[in-house]
């Protein structure tokens, strides 16, 4: 949920950046004039160590000036340099833009997610496995090439999904726990939930449509899948 700054707050990064220079309110209003500015998003996903561009959109495209300036809330989670965002470590902040016409503001909530890779380096940890075969659906569609899907116990990430080469719908989970003695009949106390996650968009999305018990067995074959649906995230409206 993103946490708006309240206006009074949004007015004294405004006064600050104009005092220090920053800002020039005497501007032409005709051709710097810009009606509104916001983010996409209330919130965004980023991995950490990643680097990402973050801008709000201003309406209307034809005004002549765009400057705005970027902070964060709290550089220790993610830095910000002009439009380019590093997350640095695992947390959650905001991110503030003013824009140089009429000193419009607008932020947004930026979450640093733990790398899901990092279980490929961690696996090596765990005692046990199982397989997945699923055929992931976003928003009724194979999956762009650049989305990425985990499985998780909890918020631990425990697997990664690999694309089977012969169908874009078709991936194969293999699973890591430390689960003993279990088995169909018996299925561990883990339950294993899947999530994913779109670069591009910054956004990630959960599924109830697939849960499983961790009990060592395969599940699903390439022929005879599981289905796993997701819906992508939309564009945030925010209020003016």
């Amino acid at each position: 949920m993103k946490y708006r700054l309240s206006k009074l707050i949004c007015f004294c990064l405004v006064g600050m950046l104009t005092g220090c220079g920053l800002i020039d309110m005497e501007f032409d209003p005709i051709t710097q004039q810009i009606i509104s500015m916001q983010f996409n998003y209330d919130t965004v996903y980023v991995m950490k160590g990643d680097t990402f561009f973050l801008a709000p959109y201003i309406y209307p495209d034809t005004v002549s000036n765009t400057t705005m300036y970027m902070k964060s809330f709290d550089e220790q989670v993610v830095g910000v340099q002009n439009d380019t965002i590093f997350a640095a470590e695992e947390g959650t902040t905001q991110v503030v833009a003013v824009s140089v016409s009429h000193g419009l503001a607008d932020t947004c909530t930026v979450i640093v997610l733990s790398r899901w890779d990092d279980i490929l380096e961690r696996k090596r940890e765990f005692s046990n496995d199982m397989v997945v075969y699923a055929h992931i659906l976003v928003d009724g569609f194979a999956p762009g090439s650049k989305m990425i899907f985990g499985a998780f116990c909890d918020d631990e990430v425990r697997g990664l999904a690999e694309p089977m080469k012969d169908d874009r719908s078709l991936y194969r989970f293999r699973i890591w726990s430390d689960e003993f003695h279990v088995s169909g009949d018996d299925p561990g106390t883990e339950e294993i939930t899947f999530r994913g996650y779109n670069p591009r968009t910054l956004q990630m999305t959960t599924t109830n449509s697939l849960k499983i018990r961790f009990d060592g067995e395969s599940h699903g074959t390439p022929s005879k899948p599981l289905e796993l649906t997701f819906k992508e995230y939309a564009p945030v409206n925010k209020e003016e």
